[in-house]
């Protein structure tokens, strides 16, 4: 019974602890250094061309189920919370052949993509007769 009086007062010291310490939060810009006590924070900025460089992932957007492979990887290219895929946007299923694929072009100083895609498809020629370019960045989405 002693025992367990003493860590259930363990226990309610931990918990007055822990509600008591105040989290705080620093944001630094680059170049800046923050100091407390013993600790010294300082934010680097990253190498030219680092910084501003979309991830990029491959997926697989259409698989051959009979011969387990593959047949068309599409591109997620990922900046901040932005997002521009590069896919095939027309298809022939028949030929397993991708006659468009979207572009996405990223623009450092903009912080945004442009997004290349097939606005008039013509099925007979099996091309693209006229593209939409559509932005992707902070000021929102809009045509260009």
């Amino acid at each position: 019974m002693m025992k367990l009086r003493i860590v259930l007062m363990l226990l309610a010291w931990l918990l007055v602890i822990t509600a008591t310490a105040e989290a705080r939060e620093v944001r630094l810009q680059a170049g800046e250094t923050y100091r407390e006590n013993d600790l010294t924070v300082t934010c680097q900025a990253a190498d030219a061309g680092q910084a501003m460089a979309p991830l990029s992932l491959a997926e697989c957007q259409y698989w051959d189920d009979f011969n387990n492979k593959c047949l068309f990887e599409k591109n997620v290219l990922t900046y901040r919370n932005l997002e521009c895929v590069e896919e095939c946007q027309h298809w022939d299923s028949f030929r397993n052949t991708c006659f468009f694929q979207t572009k996405c072009t990223f623009y450092p100083a903009h912080e945004s993509f442009v997004r290349t895609t097939c606005d008039e498809f013509d099925d007979f020629k099996n091309k693209c007769l006229r593209t939409r370019e559509t932005k992707i960045g902070p000021s929102g989405r809009g045509r260009r």
